[in-house]
């Protein structure tokens, strides 16, 4: 309902005046929740609001270098604050007590007084990374400093994307806010069909998936390495589809207001290596890093050959994991991840003459399988609560042999499989045959809305409605 509301008035209202009504239904989304986070939003909306006018104002001045590394600072230091207050202090408390007793010998350990017990604010990761691109831009003079404070807060706290992305770039998003948008049918036929495909990803395989996921993942002491197995592959396609379905939904509600959200999945587990995946994967997110992180660093050492591009990727990917959470776990995400690509990256040249000499088909599907395997057991860590959960589940992999395969209920295991083969034979077709016959853009009318009329239907009769919020919502 609210968004049926936000839709309607938007078209109703003059175009100059659209902005205004999007940007309070943004903040009434945001303070929904939680309404004393706004303070922080407002902040981050007003810190980069006059610090970008004053960077472009001083030019090369001294003063707009520092002024640049302030706002940077400043906005990194809400997302540490709110996200990783805990993480640090932490670290800092267990390093003195584990100095007092073992090389000590000293009393009890100390507390960790400076814990702060609250929950960060509504996508403090996507907001700060959004606001610290736009500023980057600004220095790198690639965009000018937007002089509406309306326009800057509306591309800041858009709420489609606000809660786990897209990423967006200024560049691509602040034009479209004064383009005139008149109501197109296929914009809102389009958007429909994105936020349709988004709710049975969603529903019917993500959630679906969960039941198995949390029953086996979560109890690993109580399962063989089999299960185990089964859990952490149902998991990669449970966080596929899960967190691209968010995105399609995102995308599809930006559609029917008229806007163009970036792509943020190409069917990655097509991918035929660990490179080619993050190309495909959080490409929103993995270009951010790419241009603001890894492209600094890799020119700040290109004087070290080589090992300076490993250096940096490496380096990219151990930051990326971690800007998931405060938790170790994410950290080995991201290491594992830069591990492969720099193992990759030195053998290139013997798996292109591997390739060679290998069938393209057979080549295709080693490649598609070792990726998908690779990235499921870096989600293990992913999933974890703790590097000695994630290390119990891989101990147990390979250890607890035999016994059948954990089935509470065939009907969930034949359901999650019916929604795997079903959501894959659909990628498939858009990687590799989008050229042959489609039906969710069928020209003939009738085959297009029976298509998704069908997919309603299996919404209905095996979505699961009680299956919790989207996993990519805590970061």
């Amino acid at each position: 309902m609210f968004f049926l509301i936000v839709a309607v008035i938007n078209y109703l209202l003059p175009v100059k005046y659209r902005y205004i009504w999007l940007l309070g239904a943004s903040i009434y989304f945001y303070m929904f929740t939680s309404p004393i986070y706004i303070l922080v939003a407002a902040s981050i909306v007003l810190l980069t609001y006059y610090g970008g006018i004053e960077i472009e104002k001083q030019g090369d001045k001294k003063e707009s270098f520092r002024l640049y590394v302030f706002t940077i600072i400043a906005n990194v230091a809400f997302l540490i604050f709110f996200k990783y207050t805990n993480f640090f202090t932490s670290i800092v408390f267990d390093t003195i007590n584990f100095s007092r007793q073992k090389l000590l010998h000293a009393g009890p350990p100390i507390a960790n007084s400076l814990l702060v017990n609250i929950a960060a604010p509504l996508g403090i990761s996507y907001l700060t990374f959004q606001a610290i691109g736009y500023l980057i831009e600004i220095k790198r003079g690639n965009h000018p400093a937007e002089k509406k404070l309306g326009h800057l807060a509306t591309f800041l706290l858009f709420f489609p994307k606000i809660i786990a992305g897209p990423v967006e770039r200024a560049h691509h998003f602040l034009p479209q806010i004064s383009e005139t948008k008149k109501f197109e049918y296929s914009n809102v036929s389009t958007g429909l069909k994105l936020l349709v495909w988004g709710l049975f990803k969603k529903l019917v395989v993500a959630d679906r998936l969960s039941i198995y996921v949390n029953a086996v993942l979560g109890n690993a002491d109580h399962h063989n390495g089999l299960t185990l197995i089964t859990g952490t592959i149902f998991y990669v396609f449970q966080m596929y589809a899960d967190f691209s379905g968010y995105t399609d939904m995102a995308l599809g509600l930006a559609k029917i207001l008229g806007f163009d959200l970036v792509q943020n999945f190409n069917r990655p587990l097509f991918a035929k290596s660990v490179t080619e995946f993050w190309r495909k994967w959080h490409i929103s997110l993995s270009t951010w890093f790419a241009d603001y992180f890894y492209n600094p660093i890799a020119v700040a050492k290109r004087d070290w050959g080589s090992w300076g591009i490993v250096y940096a990727f490496f380096l990219t990917f151990v930051v990326l994991g971690f800007w998931h959470g405060a938790n170790w776990t994410f950290i080995v995400f991201g290491a594992l991840q830069g591990l492969a690509l720099t193992i990759e990256f030195f053998t290139r040249k013997q798996r292109k003459y591997i390739r060679k000499k290998i069938p393209s088909l057979a080549n295709s599907i080693a490649g598609i399988l070792f990726t998908v395997g690779y990235f499921g057991f870096s989600l293990i860590f992913f999933r974890s609560t703790s590097l000695k959960e994630a290390f119990i589940i891989i101990k147990r992999i390979f250890t607890a042999r035999g016994g059948a395969i954990y089935i509470e209920n065939p009907s969930i295991i034949l359901f999650s499989i019916a929604s795997i083969v079903f959501f894959m034979l659909v990628e498939f077709k858009k990687e590799y045959l989008d050229h042959l016959f489609t039906f969710s853009d069928n020209k003939n009318w009738l085959i297009r809305n029976c298509y998704y009329c069908m997919l309603l239907l299996i919404i209905l009769i095996a979505g699961v409605f009680d299956g919790g919020e989207f996993i990519y919502f805590q970061f």
